[in-house]
């Protein structure tokens, strides 16, 4: 059983889209609902309610009729289905065709109250299943989102270790190049083509690592997927793949 305080502190910061198109239904509804949710995008059939969701990007419950004119409530539930799966919908319904029914089902709506509405506590339990619902893709989805910028990061960590093997060999070049330089200045000896050498491997090295930071400071860590990061660690292969 439900506790409306409890369920208050999960829904006020929620945005609920609300489509009915009969006007005596939808404001004696939405004085219930307005109990519930702070934010609440009104609709007045399947036609402004799809427009209203694609103008809304972050509608959490979605309670609707599904008789009504332009766009019948199924037909709005199905395209909005396409756009987002796991919309949570709870449908109203006066009908009772059980084609109808199972075509909501097949379309991924499980939640339903007959018309017209006089068990309150009913769509109360039926929100809070509906909450918890939500709340559960949320979580699951912010893991997601935590597991795939883990592995982000692991890749940037790898890409620093790769660069810094990558730069041994160049520095260690430049190193011995300029103590050479510099004991050979001070104690007025010529220079020897032998002293350069290695030089190539310094304008080698340093091509590389030009393509890899130009890559690096045009990465968008937010959207750089996983694939993206890996080219550019392999980057003429300084670490091969395994």
């Amino acid at each position: 059983m439900y506790d409306l305080d409890e369920l208050i502190k999960h829904t006020q910061d929620l945005t609920l889209l609300y489509v009915e198109d009969n006007k005596d239904a939808r404001e004696s509804t939405l004085l219930i609902l307005e109990h519930l949710f702070d934010n609440i995008v009104v609709a007045v059939d399947g036609e402004d309610g799809l427009n209203k969701f694609k103008e809304n990007n972050n509608i959490d419950l979605i309670i609707s009729d599904i008789s009504m004119p332009k766009m019948d409530g199924i037909e709005m539930c199905r395209e909005i289905k396409k756009i987002k799966r796991d919309q949570a919908i709870i449908i109203l319904t006066a009908i009772i065709d059980i084609a109808i029914i199972k075509e909501a089902i097949d379309i991924g709506i499980d939640s339903f109250i007959n018309k017209p509405m006089e068990d309150v506590e009913l769509l109360f339990a039926k929100i809070e299943k509906s909450i918890k619902q939500i709340e559960y893709e949320k979580n699951k989805k912010q893991i997601e989102n935590l597991k795939h910028k883990k592995e982000k990061v692991d890749i940037i960590l790898k890409i620093i270790q790769n660069l810094s093997h990558h730069w041994k060999q160049p520095l260690s070049v430049i190193s011995t190049i300029s103590s050479t330089c510099s004991f050979k200045l001070e104690n007025d000896i010529a220079f020897e083509k032998d002293d350069y050498k290695e030089i190539d491997i310094i304008t080698e090295k340093t091509k590389e690592l030009s393509t890899i930071f130009e890559k690096l400071e045009n990465l968008d860590f937010e959207k750089v997927t996983i694939e993206e990061i890996e080219d550019i660690l392999y980057i003429n292969n300084p670490i091969y793949k395994d």
